[in-house]
């Protein structure tokens, strides 16, 4: 399945406000506003993903019941159940802002990345990860998100975005993707956790291909 570049863009931005925003009623209100099971356009990738769309309509949770399996699987007290942070993973320490996050900071500075930090995350946080995927994917000016400070001289290449999923995503998104559906208690949270496992496979897998076949071209 081959889905084109503003939906993947679109379907970043809006898996981007699903794990990053806390539970409020504008979100709920976007949310209520896209019927999934009829348009995302992974729906019928997979009986897991059309599960999870159905899940997303159907929905009921109250703003209560949404805040408190937010709270205990992003923020804490404590340990959160799903903590979204690449580090946590990736590093022996399961520290924030461990090594895997400094390397991460590296690669966006040597491209001339800037994140905005009006909020105090670490830059490795799944939910930012999809803002900047949505960003390299975005084909017009007024289609990029928020959260880049600088971003014009950024040359967001098939090359860029599919190194930022084989090196500093993937290595760690099906671990905290594996926890969030262990955990979640909302069918809101459950659902989420299939629909962003297809979505950076099925967009891995796309940009992956697109390389093989520029390389390929490139030696004719």
């Amino acid at each position: 399945m081959n889905i084109d570049r503003d939906e993947m863009q679109a379907m970043a931005q809006i898996l981007h406000n699903l794990w990053f925003e806390r539970p409020s009623e504008g979100l709920m209100e976007m949310v209520a506003e896209i019927p999934f099971a009829e348009q995302w356009p992974l729906g019928d990738s997979s009986p897991e993903v059309m599960q999870a769309c159905e899940l997303m309509d159907k929905q009921s949770a109250t703003m209560d019941e949404l805040l408190l399996d937010y709270t205990r699987l992003f923020v804490g007290p404590g340990v959160p159940l799903c903590p979204p942070w690449g580090s946590v993973y990736l590093c022996e320490t399961g520290l924030l802002n461990d090594v895997s996050t400094q390397a991460l900071v590296a690669f966006y500075r040597e491209s001339g990345l800037e994140l905005d930090s009006t909020r105090n995350e670490p830059v490795d946080h799944l939910g930012l990860m999809l803002a900047v995927i949505a960003n390299a994917l975005a084909t017009e000016e007024g289609a990029i998100p928020a959260f880049m400070d600088s971003y014009d001289d950024v040359a967001f290449s098939t090359a860029w975005t599919a190194r930022l999923l084989r090196e500093y995503l993937m290595p760690f998104a099906p671990k905290c993707i594996e926890l969030l559906a262990a955990n979640a208690k909302t069918d809101f949270y459950r659902a989420l956790a299939p629909l962003t496992l297809n979505y950076l496979q099925t967009l891995q897998a796309q940009l992956e291909a697109q390389l093989v076949s520029h390389k390929s071209d490139t030696m004719h």
